[in-house]
């Protein structure tokens, strides 16, 4: 999780057009982390629906978490829906119910890599008299 953080900080990501999309979902507890391969359906730049997990045989099914009732109201809907916002190619993190954290990166919305500078080369290779 880690690394996928630290690579959509660095580089940002670019914004998530409606519709669906292939997802890492991160999951964390203290220092252990995995991450998966998912769908999440996005509309507006907010994450609509359950996100699916990706089996090995490649199959999709809906992934069966449960965010902390500190997220939900009465009705069980997620109160404040900055939480569902897509913000640099991520979702926020959030915790579950068992006290794992998860987000979901959107792998293939990060933004390009800055391309470095040409770096001059010695004076004796460019002048030539």
């Amino acid at each position: 999780m880690n690394e996928w953080y630290s690579l959509f900080k660095e580089r940002g990501g670019k914004p998530v057009p409606n519709g669906t999309h292939d997802v890492v979902i991160a999951v964390r507890k203290g220092d252990y982390s995995e991450c998966f391969m998912g769908k999440a359906e996005v509309m507006d730049g907010k994450i609509t629906g359950r996100p699916q997990v990706q089996k090995i045989d490649g199959t999709l099914a809906e992934w069966d978490y449960r965010l902390s009732q500190n997220y939900l109201d009465a009705e069980g809907q997620v109160k404040n829906a900055a939480l569902l916002e897509i913000n640099n190619g991520m979702s926020a993190e959030v915790t579950l119910t068992d006290g794992e954290n998860v987000r979901l990166f959107f792998y293939k919305f990060v933004a390009d890599k800055p391309k470095a500078n040409k770096k001059a080369p010695a004076p004796s290779v460019l002048i030539k008299n």
